[in-house]
């Protein structure tokens, strides 16, 4: 057989059975290859599928995936399951995972989404299950995301952001949030029911290197209304300005100093890695 295939049997396709990651390189590097190693191993713990390729084979392949491509600037996504040939919800024996690395010319937000920023819709049809051990992982059962993009998608706007079920900010779709107030840095914390962002943390780290103050808390609909300024994070796009909420300006409708510097501060983090 000459080209990638995956059984119909497999429990990804037939249960959303298994962990993905997705990353982004820069000249042809990886950026926080490690640590998005160490979290799909971290999710591999949590829905109990023993990984069949060790982290640093999984590294080696991912590079080469990108040599193969010819590919510098790219869109990377590793994919596991538990197996196949497993039918019900039972998993009778030893399955040997499946893995996926599938690799794209990255398609970048448009250089107006940094200079205007972006309109978020506060989704209502959805809830972020905080006290479920998946909001923390990025499993391939991604409904609730989907049903959250569409309905942000039929308004005409950039992103979704869901609540969790006690009615506070959780995380983007696709994307970790930041509100700015007071010159300070706020954001939901990880018992909010959010995904451990990648971005997340390079920005958090940033912002203390900066003296700006960091504080992760459960944060509620009334102070994202009221912030200052707001942000997104995400490995694709980086830091992405939120200047409307609601169609509701966030202050003056435009991207804020402070969301401007980090997103700067972290384009200098990827130089210092990718050119170390």
């Amino acid at each position: 057989m000459d080209k990638a295939a995956v059984s119909v049997s497999d429990r990804g396709y037939l249960y959303g059975d298994g962990v993905f990651e997705t990353m982004r390189s820069y000249a042809g590097i990886v950026f926080k290859l490690d640590e998005h190693v160490d979290r799909l191993y971290g999710a591999l713990k949590v829905v109990g599928i023993v990984p069949f390729y060790t982290k640093s084979y999984l590294k080696y392949a991912i590079n080469k995936s990108l040599k193969i491509n010819g590919l510098k600037s790219a869109y990377m996504r590793l994919s596991m399951t538990r197996g196949g040939d497993c039918f019900g919800l039972d998993v009778k024996g030893a399955l040997k995972p499946n893995t996926v690395i599938a690799t794209k010319i990255l398609d970048e937000y448009p250089e107006r989404a940094y200079s205007r920023g972006i309109n978020v819709k506060l989704i209502k049809l959805t809830r972020q299950d905080e006290y479920s051990p998946l909001s923390g992982i990025k499993s391939l059962n991604f409904l609730n995301h989907i049903i959250a993009r569409l309905d942000a998608k039929r308004g005409n706007y950039g992103e979704g952001i869901l609540m969790n079920t006690d009615g506070y900010i959780a995380e983007g779709t696709t994307s970790n949030i930041f509100l700015v107030k007071n010159g300070r840095l706020m954001t939901p914390s990880l018992d909010s029911g959010i995904l451990p962002g990648i971005t997340r943390s390079v920005i958090i780290d940033i912002a203390k290197r900066l003296k700006i103050g960091v504080r992760e808390k459960r944060v509620t609909r009334a102070e994202l209304r009221s912030a200052d300024e707001a942000f997104l994070t995400n490995s694709i796009g980086e830091v992405l300005p939120v200047t409307r909420v609601d169609s509701k300006n966030v202050s003056d409708g435009m991207p804020g100093d402070i969301t401007k510097l980090l997103h700067i501060s972290y384009q200098k983090e990827v130089i210092r890695e990718v050119m170390r």
